[in-house]
């Protein structure tokens, strides 16, 4: 048998994974013109991957190269496949960042809510031929003859046009191995500018300036997690969500329009609390608004039910480091770790009985309404069971919904006691409350959770909800434009012009609370205008 002939052996190996793959894709989601791009860029990457067989001369390291480049083709398929199944959208830079980001809880937490009998199945196919053709791979170079000469200028030109293709058709953007590649570069690049938060814990503003006052004020910011507007009952939700927050409705200003940058947390978090927005996302490292009440002399507090992310910290542990004192109530692994939210509620009661600072900024991470949604409220909040509203009707998915509404209904509970504790210390004092990005459930898409590469517009909305103590209101008298269109990469401003922070940084037109606010446009998914994006008026 001739070497070419060999090397064509080779090949179909990866032809039938690649096949096993479009079948799966094809069986559960129907085919697709990205379908067909995807399978066009795993043949063109395969006989990129089997080419350098042409020029190793020596069988054993032939054997060697092309078991381990198989193994992590067959690898690199499956994720794409199985991330296809889940979401009808192939892996993205966006969607590998966000996994840097995540800890194995989480990661453990995602699987238990998507793994289906469907994946189980083809990953035990997957296992099989894996199996089976490494053995054939080796196989087949037993025979494989030394080349007297290598067909080096051959075999380069093959893969230079190769890779010209993928990279000027784009089909590139297809590659896992590219992406994983791009997406660490992005997530270093996005760290370091992060790097001096938790050494420099007043930033670089100018002029920075405050009025003068002798009295106590404590001011509290909680950042919800992954919690849509549309199952808020404040925002006219069907069901009864939020009724400790309902019952003091006429305390709050409660906005209508609020958005968020981005639907997953990383990129939008990074956003909310620094300079970093739209028209300047690499200014994240030029500043946060802890930084900024820092140099303003406050003594601020970061309160989090969210564990800081390994040995690695992550970038929203980096900017909340920043803070005078901090605190992770959250720190094991796995789906064992179910910390209620409730469990920040003592430590709030600590900071506030603390007098030793007159002038205090709580920051406060709630869980929220994370998956898995079951474990993000105790028994006693199980109090949707009925068959709620959904445009994807199954059992499974009422369950998934009604996990969800008793997660809002928790964090009603834990938002209201919050307010009832800052309430009771007759201060100067405001409590906001929003979310890092809100959530699809089954309403215009059939699945659970928050993906960029999809994008619903209930992954953007949120809620936006401001309680201000008698003291507050009567020395500000902020703009009540509760409908205003707004996006929370601008909170940086909207945050210091409610603290009365000036700095030359700071723009109150890009403050939701002031006479000054200026309409602009909100560009999400890099260059398409939400107001018009999602067909709104």
């Amino acid at each position: 048998m001739t070497n070419f002939k060999i090397i064509q052996r080779v090949f179909y190996q990866f032809l039938i994974v690649i096949s096993l793959a479009l079948i799966f894709e094809f069986i559960y989601n129907g085919l697709k013109v990205s379908t067909v791009y995807n399978t066009v860029e795993n043949i063109l990457f395969s006989v990129l991957l089997v080419s350098p067989l042409f020029l190793i001369p020596y069988r054993k390291i032939q054997i060697a190269y092309i078991s381990v480049a198989y193994v992590l083709f067959c690898l690199s398929i499956f994720f794409e496949a199985v991330y296809y199944y889940f979401f009808e959208a192939f892996l993205s830079a966006s969607s590998l960042f966000v996994s840097f980001d995540s800890n194995r809880s989480e990661a453990t937490e995602f699987l238990n809510f998507y793994l289906d009998t469907n994946v189980i199945v083809f990953s035990v196919l997957m296992f099989i031929i894996i199996v089976l053709s490494v053995y054939k791979l080796t196989t087949s170079l037993s025979s494989f003859k030394k080349q007297s000469k290598l067909p080096v200028t051959k075999v380069s030109v093959c893969v230079l046009i190769i890779l010209t293709f993928l990279k000027f058709s784009t089909l590139i953007v297809f590659n896992l191995p590219y992406l994983i590649f791009k997406s660490t570069i992005e997530y270093v690049s996005e760290s370091s500018k992060l790097g001096d938060y938790k050494t420099n814990k007043i930033g670089n503003f100018s002029n920075v300036s405050r009025p003068e006052n002798n009295e106590d004020e404590v001011y509290i910011v909680i950042l919800g997690e992954s919690t849509s507007r549309a199952h808020f009952g404040l925002y006219n939700y069907s069901r009864a969500t939020t009724p400790e927050l309902n019952s003091i409705k006429e305390e709050l200003n409660i906005y209508t329009d609020v958005i968020s940058p981005h639907p997953h947390s990383i990129s939008s978090i990074t956003k909310l609390l620094t300079l970093g927005n739209y028209e300047g996302p690499n200014k994240i490292g030029d500043g946060s608004i802890i930084q900024l009440a820092n140099s303003a002399n406050f003594e601020t507090f970061w309160l989090s039910n969210q564990r800081p992310i390994g040995i690695y910290e992550s970038l929203v542990t980096k900017i909340a480091l920043s803070s005078t004192k901090s605190k992770f109530l959250t720190t094991t692994f796995g789906v064992h770790n179910k910390v209620m939210d409730g469990a920040l509620l003592p430590e709030l009661e600590t900071i506030l009985m603390d007098d030793s600072a007159s002038k205090k900024i709580i920051f406060i991470h709630l869980m929220g309404t994370h998956l898995s949604y079951s474990n993000r409220y105790p028994e006693d909040f199980n109090t949707f069971k009925d068959i709620p509203f959904s445009n994807y009707k199954s059992d499974d998915n009422f369950k998934i919904i009604n996990d969800y509404d008793n997660a809002v209904l928790y964090s009603d509970y834990v938002i209201s006691q919050i307010i009832k504790k800052t309430k009771a210390l007759n201060k100067k004092s405001f409590v906001l409350y929003f979310s890092d990005h809100g959530e699809e459930l089954f309403k215009d898409y059939n699945m659970a959770g928050h993906n960029e590469d999809i994008s619903t517009k209930d992954m953007y909305d949120v809620p936006f909800l401001l309680w201000q103590s008698g003291r507050f209101k009567q020395d500000r008298q902020l703009t009540t434009a509760l409908d205003r269109p707004y996006m929370l990469d601008d909170l940086f401003h909207s945050l210091a012009d409610l603290l009365e922070i000036s700095a030359q940084e700071v723009d109150v037109e890009r403050s939701i609370f002031s006479s000054k606010f200026n309409n602009r446009k909100r560009i999400i998914l890099e260059n398409l205008e939400y107001d018009t994006y999602f067909n709104l008026d």
